[in-house]
C-alpha cells in the first residue's frame, strides 16, 4: 500500500502564514529603515535632532542658522554683563571694555568648535547615521561652548565693584624702633581674615556662560586664618635682633667693581617672621630694595636689525648679549646670611641672554626682495592713540624674523607699560572711567595681518575685532574683514616664516596721510599670496542706547561711547606655491553690535545708618561657610 504523500491542510495552512508573516514583517522592516534612512538624510548639512545649548534648542537647525541664533545670545550676554551679588549687595560685572575703538572682552567663546563638534555626530556611513540620529532623537544631545575667562582682570573689576567687603588675614609681623640705645622689636599681632572665595565663583561663571544661561553669581566670602601667629613671631625676635647686629650684608658685582650693603635700616623694613620659625623677606619690599642691583646689571639683549630706505639697506645694528640677575639665587644667599647659616661676601649671579639674530646670521643675508606690503590708516585718531601706534611703529621696525620661526605681535610690542612708552587712554568700563594702558595697537595687528597674508605666510592665530571700527575696514572696499586684534594676555597675532630664509620686518608711519605701512622683505621662493575683498553677509542693527547711572560723574554730567553696528563677514586668502599648488583658507568674522553706552552722573546715595549697617553685617556674618 502507498504511503498519502499529500501535505496536512492545516500544516500547509500554518507555513503558508508563516512565509505570509515572515514576509509582511521583511516589508515592515524594509519601509521601516527606509523611512529612518530618508529621515536620517534629511538632516544632511543640518545639526542632529533634539541638540541644545542651555535652554537654547538648535536641533535640526543649519550650522549659520544656528550660529546666528547662539551668537545673538552670546552679544546680548557680553553687552548687558552678568549679575554678582555679595552680603546682599548686586553689582553688575561687564564682560568688555571700548578701548581707543578697540573692543577688549574678558571671556571668549568657542563657537566654531562647539558647531563643528555637534556635525560630527553625523557618520560617513548611511547605516551609522542613521542610528545615530535615531539614538539622538530618542537621548537627545546637550552640549556647552568652550570658554576662556581673563581670570585677572575679571578678579580685578570684582574686587573694585565690591571695594571693602574683604579683609584679608594678615601674618603676625615685627615693629622695629631704632633707639639711641639700639634696635627694639615688637610684634604686631596677627589678623584672621574674610575673603573671597575665587575658585567657587569662576566655577559658576564658566558654568552659567558655557551654557549660555547667565544668572545670580553669588560670592562668597570666607574666614581664613593667618599662617605666622604671635607665639611663631615672638620666638624668632631674638634671630632678628641678631639678624640686625651683623648688617650690613654685602653683595658684590667683582667684573665692574660693583657694592651694595643691605643694611640694619634696610633690614628693619624687609625682615619678618616666617612659617616654621625662620626669617623670611616680604617680597614687595625685597624687590623693591633690589631694583638698585638689578637697573645696574640687567641689559637685555638685543637682536641684530636692518633698516631700508629706497630698497636698499641704510644701517646696520649688531646684536648684543643681555644680562640678567639671578635674582632667586641671590634672595636664598641674602637670608642664609641673615639666619647665620653662612658668612662672607655675596657675588652676584648673573645668567647670559643670547640674541634670537645675531650679527653673524645677518651678514650676507641678501634681504633684497619685498615679499609682501600691508596698510591701514588711522585717521581721526586721538593723540594718545597716535603716539601708541608710533611707539608699537618704533618697537617693530628692523625686526628680523629666523627662518623656521614663529612670529609673535605681543611679545614683540610687549611690556605694555609707560616705561616701555605706552600712554593710557580714559576708557567706559561698567559704571566708571578708567584708564587703560597700550589702546590703539590692534591698528598694529591689522596692518601686520595684511602684510603676513600678501607675503603668502602661514598664519597661525588670528581673532578678528568684536566690533566694526572704520580705523580697520579694508582698502579694497572699506568693508570690515581683513582686521586682527592683540591684547594681553590674549589675543595674539601669530604668523610663521617657512620660507629657508630671515624676514626684515620694516614697519613706517607716514604721519602726513596718518597712514601705517608695513612691509616684509626678504628672499622669494616664487609663492604668492593675496586675499579677497571681505564680503559683508549681513549688517545686525544696533540695540537702543544704554544709560549707566554712576557716582564718579557730577550730578547731571553725562559722558558716552559710540554706537557700533554689527555685521557678519568672509574673505578668502590664497597662497599660490612654487610648484603651482593652491592652498585657500577662509576667514569669517562676526563683529557684534554695540549700543550707543553713556554714564550719567547722580547723587551718592546715603548710607542706612549705622546701627542698621551693624545689624546687617552681623547677619552676614552668620551666614558665612567654613
Amino acid at each position: 500500500m502507498v504511503p498519502d504523500t499529500e501535505p496536512n491542510p492545516e500544516r500547509r495552512s500554518k507555513i503558508k502564514y508563516i512565509v505570509i508573516g515572515a514576509a509582511s514583517l521583511l516589508v515592515v522592516l524594509f519601509i521601516f529603515c527606509l523611512i529612518s534612512f530618508l529621515w536620517a538624510k534629511s538632516f544632511d548639512g543640518r545639526l542632529p535632532p533634539n541638540v541644545s545649548i542651555g535652554a537654547l534648542s538648535i536641533g535640526g537647525m543649519k550650522p549659520e542658522a544656528a550660529r546666528q541664533t547662539l551668537q545673538k545670545k552670546i552679544d546680548d550676554i557680553l553687552t548687558a554683563g552678568v549679575e554678582v551679588t555679595l552680603d546682599n549687595d548686586k553689582k553688575v560685572l561687564t564682560l568688555a571694555t571700548v578701548i581707543s575703538a578697540d573692543l577688549v572682552e574678558d571671556v571668549g567663546f568657542d563657537l566654531d568648535g562647539a558647531l563643528t563638534e555637534l556635525m560630527t555626530l553625523h557618520s560617513h556611513n548611511e547605516f551609522f547615521d542613521s542610528w545615530a540620529m535615531f539614538k539622538n532623537i530618542v537621548l537627545g544631545e546637550q552640549t556647552k561652548i568652550s570658554i576662556k575667562i581673563n581670570r585677572e582682570k575679571i578678579r580685578e573689576q570684582v574686587i573694585d565693584l565690591f571695594q571693602g567687603k574683604e579683609t584679608l588675614s594678615r601674618d603676625a609681623s615685627f615693629e622695629f624702633t631704632n633707639t639711641p640705645e639700639g634696635w627694639t622689636i615688637a610684634v604686631i599681632s596677627a589678623q584672621n581674615g574674610r575673603e573671597l572665595q575665587w575658585d567657587q565663583f569662576f566655577g559658576i561663571l564658566e558654568s552659567q556662560l558655557s551654557t549660555l544661561t547667565p544668572g545670580e553669581i553669588p560670592l562668597h566670602l570666607k574666614y581664613v586664618e593667618p599662617a605666622i601667629d604671635e607665639q611663631s613671631a615672638i620666638r624668632q625676635v631674638a634671630r632678628a635682633m641678631d639678624a640686625l647686629a651683623h648688617a650690613p650684608f654685602v653683595v658684590t658685582f667683582a667684573k665692574e667693581n660693583q657694592i651694595w650693603e643691605m643694611t640694619d635700616q634696610n633690614l628693619s623694613k624687609i625682615l619678618t617672621p616666617g612659617k616654621n620659625d625662620a626669617l623670611v623677606f616680604q617680597e614687595e619690599a625685597f624687590q623693591t630694595w633690589v631694583i638698585q642691583i638689578t637697573n645696574v646689571i640687567d641689559r637685555q639683549a638685543q637682536d641684530a636689525r636692518l633698516e631700508m630706505l629706497n630698497d636698499r639697506v641704510i644701517d646696520f645694528a649688531g646684536s648684543t648679549n643681555g644680562r640678567e640677575v639671578d635674582v632667586k639665587l641671590l634672595k636664598d644667599e641674602l637670608l642664609s646670611r641673615v639666619r647665620g647659616q653662612s658668612e662672607g661676601t655675596i657675588e652676584v649671579t648673573i645668567d647670559t641672554i643670547e640674541p634670537r639674530i645675531k650679527t653673524g646670521e645677518v651678514n650676507g643675508l641678501g634681504i633684497t626682495q619685498v615679499l609682501g606690503v600691508g596698510t591701514s590708516n588711522y585717521r581721526g585718531s586721538p593723540m594718545n592713540r597716535r603716539a601708541n601706534i608710533q611707539n608699537g611703529v618704533n618697537l617693530l621696525n628692523g625686526i628680523l624674523i629666523a627662518p623656521g620661526d614663529t612670529f609673535s605681535l605681543l611679545s614683540a610690542l610687549a611690556p605694555f607699560t609707560s616705561e616701555n612708552g605706552y600712554l593710557p587712554e580714559l576708557v567706559i568700563k561698567g559704571a566708571k572711567i578708567t584708564p587703560e594702558i597700550g589702546g590703539g595697537l590692534c591698528q598694529i595687528g591689522t596692518t601686520t595681518f595684511r602684510a603676513t597674508m600678501n607675503s603668502g605666510l602661514p598664519i597661525v592665530e588670528r581673532r578678528n575685532h568684536s566690533i566694526v571700527v572704520s580705523y580697520y575696514n579694508d582698502p579694497a572696499n572699506g568693508n570690515p574683514g581683513t582686521d586682527a586684534t592683540i591684547y594681553e594676555p590674549a589675543p595674539d597675532f601669530k604668523f610663521t616664516n617657512d620660507t629657508q630664509h630671515h624676514i626684515l620686518f620694516q614697519a613706517e608711519n607716514q604721519t602726513d596721510s596718518q597712514e601705517l605701512r608695513f612691509t616684509f622683505w626678504g628672499t622669494s621662493d616664487g609663492r604668492t599670496g593675496t586675499y579677497s575683498a571681505p564680503e559683508v553677509l549681513r549688517w545686525i542693527p544696533v540695540g537702543e542706547d544704554v544709560k549707566v547711572e554712576t557716582t564718579g560723574l557730577e550730578p547731571g554730567e553725562e559722558t558716552c561711547q559710540a554706537s557700533h553696528i554689527g555685521a557678519d563677514t568672509t574673505f578668502k586668502y590664497t597662497i599660490v606655491k612654487p610648484d603651482g599648488s593652491v592652498e585657500q583658507t577662509e576667514f569669517p568674522s562676526h563683529y557684534r553690535p554695540l549700543p550707543k553706552t553713556c554714564l550719567i552722573g547722580v547723587e551718592k546715595v546715603e548710607e542706612e545708618k549705622v546701627e542698621e549697617n551693624e545689624t546687617e553685617s552681623e547677619k552676614g556674618e552668620e551666614s558665612l561657610g567654613g
